[in-house]
């Protein structure tokens, strides 16, 4: 009898023991399931916001350059004579621009077009020339893909100690360096405006 009752007893705690694992890894797999489920709405959230802060720099770029730049919707000779429509975008061989002749009118959808790959192509450009550009402040971001959107990269990589400053933070050498440049003579009011954009994050 005492074994007959020890035998039930035992497998009434086996019973018991397997039925709190069981209720403990459905509640495991329930966390399981709401960390990722939140995970997912954090990873969203975060690159939603991303997105939004790449988008207002973008426009906040896209009006500064509109005013150093001109926006034209014909295409028109830059100052160095070569055929350019929109926001500064340059012509090249694979537009469907290329060949026609000055004062040829431009869509309106084409200037964003054009200017959204330019604006593209700065932006990657900027990354490779400046480390950890991402992380500079917003205004020598602004300045330097401007800078970039007018010279190019293969000519804003020459202003070698501009971007060693630029990379330190020395806002002040960065600024003498960019006056110190044939850029800064030949489009002086421009330089000057986005020079004192450097200069008074030394103030900050």
């Amino acid at each position: 009898m005492q074994s007959e009752i020890e035998s039930k007893g035992w497998d009434n705690h086996e019973d018991t023991f397997e039925e709190t694992l069981r209720r403990e890894l459905v509640s495991s797999r329930t966390e399981v399931f709401l960390l990722q489920e939140d995970i997912k709405q954090l990873t969203k959230s975060y690159y939603n916001l991303l997105r939004i802060k790449m988008e207002t720099f973008v426009d906040r770029l896209r009006k500064e350059l509109e005013r150093d730049e001109g926006n034209v919707k014909a295409i028109y000779l830059c100052s160095e004579s070569h055929p350019t429509f929109g926001i500064g975008h340059l012509i090249t061989a694979d537009d469907p621009e290329h060949g026609k002749p000055v004062g040829t009118e431009v869509s309106e959808e084409r200037v964003v077009s054009a200017f959204e790959d330019d604006i593209s192509v700065t932006i990657s450009d900027c990354a490779k020339i400046f480390s950890n550009w991402d992380s500079l402040p917003e205004q020598a971001r602004l300045v330097t893909a401007n800078m970039c959107f007018q010279l190019g990269m293969p000519r804003l990589r020459k202003f070698k100690k501009t971007i060693d400053a630029c990379n330190r933070g020395a806002w002040l050498e960065m600024a003498s360096e960019m006056r110190n440049s044939k850029w800064h003579k030949q489009t002086t009011a421009r330089a000057e405006r986005l020079i004192k954009r450097i200069l008074d994050l030394d103030q900050t």
